[in-house]
């Protein structure tokens, strides 16, 4: 069985159907990419899965357990956490407490406990600092843990991101454009980071991503979604060569670029859309 299946998710915003019937299964420990031109409807489909938008029509299931109806902190707490296009840390906290905020799905210390600091709040504290610096030391950040977080490069805060995402310790994490605005050495190590959830913590990954070379090196199995619908799915090989993914996605004679590619690392062929991230909620 399947850990995520999304079976004729559907989506309306008035008279516009932002995400149109979308179906995707993902086994677990897999990597697997939704792509899509901007307003195709991917972020919007994160946000359903995730609980900011509550669904219009199909079912959401985790290790076989429906997500449909619940809050985005019970969705969390279930095991499905993310990231966002636009970088959201709380740039007055430290990196280590923008760390710790993630994991509020998994501290149980009520108000008075924590007010007149017990005994068990204080040992639920230090296990918490001990297990985010550990996840600090995991994405490259330890050295940083007590700047604030809005002094952090632009990689770096990429990075906390996905930290704060691994405090809730998920089963699914669902990356949002994870290398935007990144130079080369940037994207290199976020593809090597994004391996690493799967390979060293067992985590599922889904993302969003327009670096076609970033997909094609790292998916397993990528999912294309054009005006809200899904309009094909499979191995990175065979959405290289699909003719409808060319046509929506990827420009006129990317085909021919393409066919000159390695097979697990094609180069962004002209046409392909590297710009500005898709506008949230869309």
């Amino acid at each position: 069985m399947a850990l995520f299946e999304a079976r004729d998710v559907k989506k309306l915003f008035g008279g516009l159907v932002a995400v149109n019937e979308v179906s995707l299964s993902v086994n677990e420990r897999s990597i697997v990419s939704v792509i899509g031109p901007n307003g195709a409807g991917k972020t919007t489909f994160f946000n359903i899965v995730t609980g900011i938008y509550k669904p219009d029509g199909g079912t959401i299931t985790l290790d076989g357990q429906s997500l449909v109806g619940l809050r985005p902190d019970q969705i969390a707490a279930r095991g499905i956490t993310r990231t966002f296009q636009n970088i959201r840390l709380f740039g007055n906290m430290t990196v280590l407490e923008n760390v710790l905020v993630g994991m509020h799905t998994r501290l149980h210390s009520n108000v008075w406990q924590i007010v007149l600091r017990s005994v068990s709040f204080k040992q639920e504290e230090r296990k918490a600092v001990d297990r985010a610096r550990q996840l600090l030391d995991f994405v490259g950040l330890r050295r940083r843990a007590d700047d604030l977080a809005r002094s952090l490069a632009y990689g770096e805060q990429r990075r906390l991101e996905i930290g704060r995402a691994l405090a809730s310790d998920p089963k699914l994490i669902l990356l949002d454009e994870p290398a935007a605005g990144m130079n080369p050495q940037e994207t290199e190590d976020a593809t090597d980071l994004i391996r690493r959830l799967r390979d060293d913590l067992g985590i599922t990954v889904i993302l969003i991503e327009h670096d076609m070379g970033l997909v094609m090196e790292i998916s397993e199995h990528i999912a294309v979604l054009d005006y809200g619908r899904k309009i094909a799915e499979g191995t990175p090989a065979e959405i290289r060569h699909n003719p409808r993914v060319i046509e929506a996605y990827l420009g006129q004679g990317a085909a021919a670029s393409l066919d000159h590619a390695p097979d697990n690392v094609p180069h962004p062929p002209e046409g392909v859309e590297q710009g500005p991230a898709t506008p949230p909620g869309v």
